[in-house]
């Protein structure tokens, strides 16, 4: 990321100095709320379902590659390293979590944690024949991103030929579940799907979704919120009160502070209007900044120290739980204090400074 995001913009530095006598700071230029609604859909909310879907398209092709020669060993370290690529924009969108992938449970049943190791086991040693529909209708407990990591990756590490015939067909249908689902959400955005983008910019304006601007607003800053609660209460919380790492979200793949990270991260790209280095003209960052200065520093500090505690936590997650354990409950307080500004500050702001 730009160290620009992370620091005050030339404005808000004038902002909080005076110049000589003049005791009056410098005002920001203002933001238009339309074009901050416009950005979020523009630069993040489209682009990072089209990555999703386009990162489990190349994992789809990776698992194929391997299905095909299941001995090479160098065919599924492809697979793995197309597992956690596809990965980073699914946890970067965990930070907008409303609409479609909220509505039509998209997020559960890819993303349902830890895997319910102890169904798959059963489903993989019945005499059930595996189809496409048949693990597509398994609960997301058992199948979507953490029942392909169980088969790729294994407890303790697998090699290719460790993978039988048996979860050779589940990994196949498993991945083509994973791909449908990431399909269906990017529709859900598209203009040619569900054309949810169409429910945000309209916001205010005829929106069925949100009757007021304000709504909208609230609703993003709730996302950025609720991410906060789950990574700190939830996802770290549950291994780390049990000391149990079979807890942790992608314990198979040592993936998990990286999913924790990036879960960060989104919420910084929906507030900056950034992802994959682009950024929009119009954020809410800049629009909180243009009337509350202070306040849009301090989020963008406070980001930046969860982030920075996420990277003390080493050399993995599952390790982190039993050997150091006070990097993940100083990074849990990060947490709890960003959730506090947003749901406090944030949204305070939100409703006094957005009027329609």
């Amino acid at each position: 990321m730009k160290n620009t995001l992370l620091g005050l913009s030339c404005v808000a530095v004038l902002a909080l100095s005076s110049c000589g006598k003049d005791k009056n700071p410098v005002q920001a230029t203002s933001v238009d709320e339309q074009e901050v609604i416009t950005q979020f859909v523009n630069v993040v909310g489209n682009p990072n379902y089209v990555e999703i879907q386009a990162k489990a398209t190349a994992l789809d092709a990776a698992i194929t590659a391997y299905l095909a020669t299941p001995t090479d060993d160098t065919k599924l370290a492809a697979a793995r390293a197309a597992w956690k690529a596809a990965r980073q924009p699914w946890e970067q969108a965990e930070g907008f979590l409303f609409g479609p992938v909220e509505d039509e449970d998209y997020d559960p049943t890819m993303d349902s944690w830890p895997l319910n190791r102890t169904d798959v086991d059963k489903i993989l040693t019945s005499g059930t024949t595996l189809t496409f529909s048949y693990v597509d209708g398994l609960d997301g407990f058992s199948k979507g991103f953490h029942g392909i990591e169980y088969i790729i990756f294994g407890p303790g590490g697998r090699k290719a030929a460790d993978i039988n015939a048996r979860q050779r067909d589940y990994l196949k249908y498993a991945s083509q579940s994973l791909l449908a689902t990431t399909t269906a959400l990017r529709g859900s955005w598209s203009a040619s799907g569900g054309n949810y983008a169409a429910q945000i910019t309209t916001a205010g304006k005829g929106s069925t979704a949100f009757k007021t601007r304000k709504d909208l607003f609230l609703a993003i800053a709730k996302g950025m919120a609720d991410i906060c609660e789950e990574v700190g209460t939830g996802k770290m919380e549950e291994p780390y009160a049990a000391k149990d790492s079979t807890l942790d979200e992608s314990s198979y793949s040592h993936n998990t502070t990286t999913d924790f990270t990036n879960n960060v991260k989104g919420i910084l790209n929906v507030y900056a209007a950034t992802y994959n280095g682009a950024s929009g003209t119009a954020s809410l960052s800049a629009l909180v900044a243009s009337k509350n200065v202070a306040l849009d520093a301090k989020i963008k500090t406070q980001v930046q120290t969860v982030l920075s505690n996420m990277a003390l936590i080493t050399p993995t997650f599952e390790d982190a739980i039993y050997h150091n354990r006070d990097k993940i409950k100083n990074t849990q307080d990060a947490l709890a204090t960003l959730q506090a500004t947003l749901e406090g500050d944030l949204k305070t702001f939100i409703q006094t400074n957005i009027k329609d």
